[in-house]
């Protein structure tokens, strides 16, 4: 009866230990989990949203992708939910004999349930509850960012050892400071005020005034000025000797732009004299009308025909000249026929004469860039006129971007060449004034997941690389204006910050 009464006592020893809290983890509290080998915290790959996203490591830039909520739920076990996601840790089958470690939705079954157990000097074990012979490993000698953790029989190895460490919540992209810093982290690692370069270096200045547009902070103002000058002393006053015509529409629109933000004169000045003249060379009766792309060549393209509606807009109001208007209507009429699908919202990417048939073809490519201006024009056009028309269109424009080209996920494309990398930034601009001067709000929620993730897929030195859902490299991403893409999207949702 003594042995008996012994061995109850002993298994009532073992049960307290196995239902108790693990010492040194707190329930509810946030914590990145480092590898004790490699010293890269667990993460959510690419910072996705999405079940079923595969868990690995990568260096520490304080993503929320990297930092979990470690929650007690009885019993010995613990979940751990990601902070960018909401979603589990969890082990998914994906065979009858592969297991491996993804994020999904709480469904509180034992597959999003752990039991940490401590190690030594600091360290934990995770081993997960539906499957106890097993622990989370980081395969051994690697350290290499993007390296998948994976499920294997305990052995006391140093990599399947954690080390958690505690964490302050932090806020959610977007916000006016994570705005302002990805900004200066960008504009000043790439030296972007002394740049060389034409439509990029426009596209770029426009963000500088999408900035002071949306912060009245004078400093915007000020490192507009001195990249103004510094395209000038590097592109020469007269640009006509710049063959693409939708080249000269971006620097018009930020010489214009600029004039109607800090009324200088001279801005106004530069850009109707550089948009009449590109206007009156650009614009043929081929095909009925339309702006030609690129001089002695004979397709007309979206990408000359939106910037330069959304420049004839701005040139009325600095002016009052409302023959510009006239010429922005035209224009959008002619592409109304051409380019511009009224019913979906697709803008086309160009038209030509197919050299076997002698008929007009259409290049039914649909890109962020095309579809930014002509939702910008529509939305001027509408402001304009009060006809109900544009206003139409311009839902069809927005929402045939966010659901058909990116079905309501996260911008991670345009990434190839010089100039794909720019477009998105242009399409998060034009997504602001529609929003702004219509009070149409479909697109915010969209923007704003955009936001999130583009953010927590940093890197250590903040910046942002054009391809929103995918982790950026350690190493500087080359293109400072594909760099640019997340500086303008988290710049034009600060009027939509709640």
């Amino acid at each position: 009866m003594k042995r008996i009464y012994s061995l109850l006592i002993l298994l009532l020893f073992y049960a307290n230990i196995i239902t108790a809290q693990t010492a040194g983890i707190k329930s509810g509290a946030i914590y990145s989990i480092n590898s004790n080998t490699s010293f890269k915290v667990l993460e959510v790959n690419n910072a996705s949203m999405d079940n079923g996203a595969h868990i690995d490591v990568w260096t520490d830039t304080r993503s929320e992708a990297q930092r979990w909520v470690t929650t007690y739920v009885g019993e010995g076990l613990y979940t751990l939910t990601n902070a960018a996601s909401g979603k589990l840790l969890h082990v998914t089958s994906a065979s009858s004999n592969v297991l491996k470690i993804d994020q999904k939705d709480d469904n509180g079954s034992a597959d999003g349930k752990w039991i940490i157990k401590k190690a030594n000097k600091g360290a934990y074990y995770l081993r997960s509850a539906a499957h106890p012979e097993l622990l989370i490993n980081l395969p051994d000698g690697t350290t290499a960012d993007g390296t998948k953790v994976e499920l294997i029989k305990a052995g006391n190895l140093n990599s399947q050892k954690w080390i958690f460490r505690r964490e302050q919540a932090q806020a959610s992209a977007p916000t006016i400071q994570i705005a302002g810093k990805i900004f200066d982290a960008w504009y000043t690692q790439y030296g972007v005020e002394t740049g060389k370069g034409f439509w990029d270096r426009a596209e770029m200045m426009e963000i500088v005034l999408d900035a002071y547009e949306v912060t009245k902070d004078v400093k915007y103002a000020e490192r507009f000025n001195r990249m103004y000058n510094n395209f000038i002393a590097k592109n020469k006053s007269d640009w006509m000797y710049n063959n693409y015509n939708d080249d000269i529409a971006w620097a018009v629109l930020f010489s214009v732009r600029g004039y109607l933000l800090t009324g200088n004169k001279a801005y106004l000045e530069k850009g109707k004299d550089q948009f009449d003249k590109m206007y009156a060379r650009a614009f043929t009766n081929q095909y009925g009308g339309g702006l030609n792309w690129y001089e002695t060549k004979s397709s007309k393209n979206a990408c000359i025909q939106g910037p330069a509606m959304v420049a004839c807009c701005y040139l009325a109001e600095a002016t009052g000249d409302k023959t510009y208007y006239d010429k922005a209507i035209a224009l959008y009429s002619w592409s109304k026929i051409y380019l511009l699908n009224a019913t979906t919202g697709k803008v086309n990417d160009a038209i030509d004469l197919d050299k076997n048939t002698g008929l007009i073809k259409t290049g039914t490519w649909s890109s962020t860039y095309n579809q930014g201006t002509y939702l910008g024009a529509a939305t001027m056009l509408y402001n304009y006129t009060k006809e109900k028309s544009y206003l139409l269109e311009a839902g069809r424009i927005a929402r045939y971007a966010r659901d058909t080209m990116f079905r309501s996920k996260t911008m991670d494309n345009e990434d190839g060449g010089n100039d794909l990398p720019g477009f998105k930034g242009i399409f998060a601009r034009y997504a602001r004034k529609y929003t702004l001067e219509t009070k149409n709000k479909d697109l915010v929620d969209w923007l704003r997941l955009n936001a999130k993730v583009a953010y927590n897929n940093r890197n250590s030195q903040d910046l942002i690389q054009t391809k929103w859902a995918t982790r950026t490299s350690e190493t500087k991403p080359k293109s400072e204006f594909g760099a640019s893409t997340a500086v303008s999207l988290l710049i034009n949702l600060i009027p939509f910050i709640e």
